[in-house]
């Protein structure tokens, strides 16, 4: 059970849809936190469904076990990351434009839209075989569509990577994954300019110079 594309505002439902619904949204938020806070295997839906002040029993009507609940927050925040980069692409746009809206995009998912979410992804060395296979997945298929864009823009001579544009655009999901552990909402930089630095900072590894903006 995971919640697609359309469905978070509940058109087209009926009232007891949207109450189910907002239900799972509920559920999968909490449940993110806490595999976030102690990891797949320190995670128990015992301490999922106190936090939801939720019958344990009530939590096995949506999801038969943890790792059913799990695949389903994975599912949830991949399909959203998939829906926003394949947007941006359509937008159009020169390849760098492309890039930056790209990293920006991502650092606002991770940091302020659904940040207990993207952390699940960082704590893939611990997962078991089938929630692994999934995340293999669904990084393929989103590094396809950064090195759509890469690609493009070495073949239109914007990009000019100094080493293999395989090491700098595993090198940029790398730096991006990890935003979130050191971002702060209060910190020296507004989260737009904040943001907008980091995408300077991976395309200068696509010889990319920083275009230049008025102080914030």
């Amino acid at each position: 059970m995971v919640a697609r594309e359309g469905e978070a505002t509940g058109a087209g439902l009926s009232r007891i849809e949207r109450k189910r619904l907002r239900r799972v949204n509920e559920i999968l938020k909490v449940a993110a936190e806490v595999v976030a806070e102690r990891g797949y295997q320190n995670t128990s839906l015992d301490e999922v469904a106190e936090r939801l002040d939720l019958a344990k029993a009530s939590l096995y009507y949506y999801f038969d076990s943890k790792q059913a609940l799990v695949a389903a927050c994975l599912d949830t925040a991949a399909a959203e990351v998939e829906r926003r980069l394949e947007a941006i692409v359509d937008e159009g746009g020169t390849p760098s434009e492309i890039l930056r809206r790209l990293i920006i995009e991502q650092q606002v998912f991770t940091t302020q839209d659904r940040p207990e979410l993207s952390r699940l992804f960082l704590r893939h060395l611990e997962w078991p075989p089938p929630l692994l296979e999934k995340i293999h997945g669904w990084l393929v298929r989103t590094d396809r569509i950064w090195k759509a864009v890469i690609e493009d823009g070495i073949a239109t001579g914007e990009f000019r990577p100094a080493t293999d544009p395989a090491v700098v655009r595993h090198c940029i999901h790398g730096a991006l994954d990890f935003v979130p552990f050191w971002y702060h909402p209060d910190g020296r930089y507004r989260p737009e300019a904040l943001f907008e630095q980091v995408a300077d900072t991976a395309l200068l590894m696509l010889g990319v110079k920083k275009p230049r903006r008025r102080k914030p």
